[in-house]
């Protein structure tokens, strides 16, 4: 743990485990963290490794910790719900994914059709009931919150990322590449251009800017996923998509226009690809519209100047305006 921006470290976990795989921050609290791994285990008949996950509320001081199973395991993946802090996954070796719905005080198994070890665990972040989970056996999903699970393609995955600005998009590294579905799983297009090692283990992104990708060996990468924005067409919304003013002190004013009877979101994120404010969602008939944003959050507080993004979407079709908040 570092607490002067990684200028120096201090071990925040003693001796908890053997071996540890995970390491994920509460999004709605820094002070919270869970760490997973495997632990020494006496207690059971024949002495084992098995998988644990442990949980810190004053930032590392102090740690409670679960053993999750009985037999071999380790944990490897660990994700929070941005929308629900009591919601927690950890997934692990040989389909092994848990799930808490009380901030991890009790866990059960939330793994019915997974298989293959569990790298990665990712949450859709306006959908929160979609969740990925990447594995040896190929990238994972759940339209139930992990109820049930259907193997979408790829093999060994190491790490998956969905485009927070459309979260059809899903990104999937693996031994061989990094691989792309535009359809949120499936349909899979291995895009490995310029990566001067194909064994790609980390995905980080950058809204809807930049894709990120570590390599063993070859370092890091990076993949303008903005190129080509210009050229996409839409059926859904004429090309009306403007915000005023822009660059703003905290108000702007959003217009759009529909031709299409549907459900229609606008939305506002950050630059990290987390969900700010939500201005419009409702279904819209064919017409000119338009809503404010006055800087604020979903918890009514003034966000801080900086780089935003608002979207606009019904259905597949999407369009994105980066705003730029200066007060």
């Amino acid at each position: 743990m570092s607490t002067d921006g990684g200028s120096v470290w201090s071990a925040a976990l003693e001796s908890y485990y053997t071996d540890g795989g995970a390491l994920v921050m509460d999004p709605n609290n820094s002070s919270v963290l869970y760490s997973g791994g495997y632990v020494y285990n006496p207690d059971t008949l024949v002495y084992t490794y098995v998988m644990a996950v442990s949980k810190t509320t004053d930032a590392g001081t102090t740690w409670h910790r679960d053993t999750l199973t009985t037999t071999y395991g380790m944990c490897y993946a660990l994700r929070v719900d941005r929308t629900n802090s009591n919601i927690v996954y950890a997934g692990g070796y040989n389909g092994t994914l848990y799930k808490s719905t009380n901030a991890g005080s009790t866990w059960f198994l939330s793994n019915t059709g997974l298989s293959g070890t569990i790298n990665d665990i990712r949450i859709g972040s306006t959908k929160a009931n979609t969740i990925y989970a990447g594995s040896s056996s190929g990238v994972f999903k759940s339209t139930n919150a992990g109820s049930s699970w259907t193997n979408t393609g790829c093999t060994n995955v190491y790490d998956v990322m969905i485009n927070p600005t459309n979260e059809n998009e899903i990104y999937a590294a693996t031994y061989t590449g990094v691989y792309k579905s535009t359809t949120g799983g499936g349909g899979w297009t291995l895009m490995n251009t310029g990566l001067v090692n194909v064994n790609t283990t980390s995905l980080g992104i950058y809204a809807n800017n930049y894709l990120f990708v570590g390599t063993d060996g070859g370092g890091m990468s990076r993949w303008n996923i903005m190129v080509g924005a210009e050229e996409q067409k839409t059926t859904g919304f004429k090309t009306m998509f403007t915000a005023k003013p822009n660059p703003s002190d905290g108000w702007t004013r959003i217009s759009y226009q529909v031709t299409q009877t549907g459900n229609v979101n606008l939305a506002i994120y950050d630059i990290q690809g987390r969900l700010v404010k939500m201005l419009v969602n409702t279904n819209q008939a064919p017409g000119t519209y338009s809503a404010v944003w006055n800087g604020i959050d979903e918890q009514s507080n003034r966000v801080a100047s900086g780089v935003y993004f608002c979207r606009l979407d019904a259905g597949d079709e999407q369009m994105i305006q980066k705003l730029i908040l200066a007060r």
